[in-house]
């Protein structure tokens, strides 16, 4: 079983590409053999939802790992019912929940898919830092037209 995570932008940062990044994710983990993966979302709007979204389409386990624990929005919901497995990383949002969210899902897994602008800042860049070491990472190729 191969343990696949995505980290990437909020939607203000996708610029316009979520349909090419769906598209994208459905490819990437057809190929690592989608009966063979178990896939982790952050569940943060944008890149992590839509990778839940295509998890949930294509019948494959999910795990939504969530910074914190909160009301639930409609598509969290969904995706709460959907998953295999949900994991909290704090009973309050805490300064440190999301950074330690994302160690636990890279600590937690063998291909890191990374969704990135290429700018040196934000959460994606940091998980693809702190994922470098040690794990797989495939990169969405940002500046494909």
């Amino acid at each position: 079983m191969i343990k696949v995570m995505i980290t990437g932008h909020l939607p203000e940062r996708l610029n316009g590409r979520e349909e090419r990044l769906r598209e994208w994710i459905k490819k990437t983990l057809k190929e690592l053999g989608p009966s063979n993966t178990y896939n982790f979302s952050g569940m943060a709007r944008g890149t992590d939802t839509i990778f839940a979204e295509v998890v949930k389409e294509m019948r494959l386990p999910l795990v939504c790992a969530f910074p914190y624990e909160h009301p639930l929005c409609e598509k969290e919901q969904e995706m709460f019912d959907y998953a295999e497995q949900v994991y909290y990383q704090s009973k309050e949002k805490t300064k440190t929940c999301y950074t330690e969210r994302d160690k636990w899902m890279v600590d937690h897994s063998d291909v890191v898919l990374v969704v990135w602008d290429g700018k040196p800042s934000g959460g994606a860049y940091e998980v693809m830092k702190y994922a470098e070491e040690d794990k797989t990472i495939i990169m969405f190729p940002w500046e494909e037209e």
